[in-house]
C-alpha cells in the first residue's frame, strides 16, 4: 500500500469513519483528505475508496454508505442518500477463461440535485440519475433514470411521475 493510500484510508475510512467523529470535524477530516464535501453532512462507517467524490451543499449520507471510488462519483446539491447504499463506479471487462474478471473500467456516477436514494440502493457504474428523483429503498440501478421520477425494483424501472415542488 502507497503512503498516499495509507493516509487516505487511516484519515477517512478509519478515523473520520469513527462513530465518535461529530458530523462537523468528520467533514474536515474528509476535506483535509481531498473530498469536495461542501456543506455535506456524512454519518458514521462510510467508505470512500478514494477522493474523486463530490458532494454537493446540503447532501445527507447516512450510515455506512459504500463511495466505491473507481470512478469519479458527483451528488447535486439536495441529495439525501440512505443507509448502506452502494455507489459503484468500477467494473470489469470480461477477460480470458484463465481470469474472467478482465482490466478495471472506471464509469463516473452522477446524482441529480434534491434527489432521495433509500436504504441499500445499489447504483451500477456508469450511471446518471436525473434530478429529483426517488430511488425506492433495495432497488438496483442498473441504467440512467430521467428526473422527477419514483424508481423501484431489481433492476430499477421508473414506477411514476413525481409532482414539482407545490404541486400534487
Amino acid at each position: 500500500m502507497t503512503l498516499a493510500r495509507w493516509r487516505h484510508e487511516l484519515l477517512v475510512n478509519r478515523l473520520a469513519g469513527s462513530i465518535v467523529m461529530s458530523m462537523p470535524m468528520r467533514a474536515r477530516l474528509l476535506r483535509m483528505a481531498g473530498l469536495d464535501v461542501a456543506a455535506a453532512r456524512v454519518r458514521h462507517g462510510c467508505y470512500f475508496g478514494s477522493s474523486d467524490v463530490r458532494l454537493g451543499d446540503d447532501v445527507f449520507v447516512n450510515v455506512g454508505v459504500f463511495f466505491d471510488g473507481v470512478g469519479r462519483i458527483e451528488v447535486g446539491d439536495g441529495v439525501a442518500i440512505g443507509i448502506q447504499s452502494m455507489i459503484l463506479t468500477g467494473t470489469h471487462a470480461i477477460g480470458p477463461r484463465k481470469r474472467r474478471s478482465g482490466p478495471v473500467d472506471p464509469r463516473p456516477v452522477v446524482i441529480g440535485a434534491g434527489t432521495w436514494i433509500g436504504a441499500r440502493v445499489v447504483i451500477l457504474p456508469g450511471v446518471t440519475i436525473g434530478e429529483g428523483c426517488v430511488i425506492a429503498a433495495g432497488s438496483v440501478v442498473t441504467s440512467d433514470c430521467a428526473g422527477e421520477g419514483l424508481y423501484a425494483g431489481v433492476p430499477a424501472k421508473r414506477v411514476r411521475d413525481l409532482a414539482e415542488e407545490g404541486e400534487e
